[in-house]
């Protein structure tokens, strides 16, 4: 007894924490994660580009001509057309979706500039650049490529048409081109003379643009696509922010590394104050977030990790066990009432598409707390209502041959 107790602890502490934990497969690092729809992405990391058409619930590795090769950045066209680049001169490109990856440069391993951000805005039509100091444009495609000479090195890139783009990088590095990169200028920003390294960038709507300091979190703001920067907030701790993206104008998340796991942070006043989301226990570094809308996000990183939420990582789903129960429960929620948060236990014994959903007193949806594909086992969900009104709530276990229903009360 006092294994299976001691057991079952250990599952607790050591759960995944915010968002599922899909099964890629495969132990590389991922550094980039791109989806289409709420259904088609791809991911890339070392040696490994990688495309899912269920959300993420099962992925299929794609062959390329890379080899092993760390791939830094994917750029979605659309649903045929993709470019991935990399390590040591790696540009590939696909027509179909990824079924077959040709390669616009292959460099030999260990030589050459590295490319780690590429930005297309139709299929011929693209900027790639990493180290060298030097940014490379394509208009057919990557038939032909020319090179403009910059001052740093390229972490990212975004253009909102042909003309007007945005590349930031090592040291602070910021810079805004009206055509179409042939030159490149600062734009109004003060750094506070820290030469803060810019790993990522977040446009939305084609104005409003957030950057986050990989060194201590700075962040930076702008509402003019980035003619007008200003130093908004901070992201707490101390470790290394890779990534960041908005779903609108006020909320977003950024992720990076950490000591013990991985960080994942989140705002919802346009980056002036962050929320740590997760636990200590990740199992690897934030590399890259996308989201879909404000409720359906992907984060990706090391170890071949790849979280899914579809709250926008309001709540925790934590598998506590994979022994296989005797049916389908809808546990009552603990505590009830409560104020803010509460844990709701649920027992899957058959594998299948099931959902959590919160409904108010009228019968209307209120929030999703997870959908998708479960295993079987017993599932612990940590479920912050704090946007909620006081009152009675209703909440839901759907799968396909089963449903539950249970109460809860929320007092403020």
């Amino acid at each position: 007894m006092f294994f299976l107790i001691t057991h079952y602890s250990l599952l607790i502490d050591n759960c995944l924490s915010q968002w599922i934990l899909q099964n890629t497969g495969s132990t590389t690092d991922f550094h980039s994660v791109k989806f289409i729809n709420k259904n088609t992405g791809w991911i890339c990391g070392t040696g490994v580009i990688a495309k899912t058409t269920n959300a993420g619930w099962n992925w299929v590795q794609q062959t390329h001509p890379a080899g092993n090769k760390r791939l830094e950045c994917l750029s979605v066209v659309d649903s045929n057309t993709l470019y991935c680049v990399g390590m040591f001169k790696t540009i590939l490109k696909t027509t179909n979706g990824g079924e077959n990856w040709t390669a616009i440069e292959n460099g030999p391993y260990g030589t050459g500039d590295s490319y780690k951000a590429s930005y297309f805005i139709n299929k011929n039509t693209g900027w790639v650049s990493g180290t060298g100091a030097k940014i490379w444009k394509t208009t057919n495609g990557g038939i032909n490529l020319s090179s403009t000479f910059i001052d740093g090195w390229v972490y990212n890139i975004f253009f909102k048409d042909s003309l007007t783009g945005l590349i930031c990088g090592d040291g602070g590095f910021l810079q805004r081109t009206t055509n179409g990169g042939l030159s490149w200028y600062t734009p109004n920003i003060n750094l506070n003379y820290m030469g803060y390294d810019f790993w990522d960038m977040s446009i939305i709507n084609n104005q409003y643009c957030c950057v986050v300091g990989l060194q201590n979190g700075p962040v930076y703001r702008s509402t003019d696509f980035g003619m007008n920067w200003d130093s908004v907030g901070r992201v707490a701790g101390i470790f290394d922010i890779y990534s960041v993206r908005f779903s609108n104008a006020n909320t977003g998340w950024c992720g990076g590394g950490g000591t013990p796991g991985g960080r994942m942070f989140r705002t919802t006043n346009g980056g002036y104050n962050w929320v740590r989301m997760d636990n200590d226990n990740n199992p690897g570094y934030i590399g890259d977030i996308y989201f879909q809308n404000d409720s359906i996000g992907w984060a990706a990183g090391s170890n071949g990790m790849v979280l899914y939420t579809t709250n926008g990582g309001l709540s925790y789903v934590n598998q506590v066990s994979n022994a296989i129960p005797e049916s389908f429960v809808l546990h009552q929620n603990c505590p009830n009432p409560f104020n803010s948060t509460t844990n709701i236990m649920i027992e899957i014994k058959a594998k299948g598409f099931y959902k959590l959903e919160i409904y108010d007193a009228t019968g209307r949806k209120e929030d999703n707390l997870f959908e998708g594909i479960k295993t079987p086992g017993t599932y612990r969900i940590n479920y912050d209502a704090s946007k909620l009104s006081s009152g009675v709530y209703f909440y839901k276990l759907i799968g396909s041959n089963n449903l539950q229903t249970k109460r809860f009360i929320l007092l403020k």
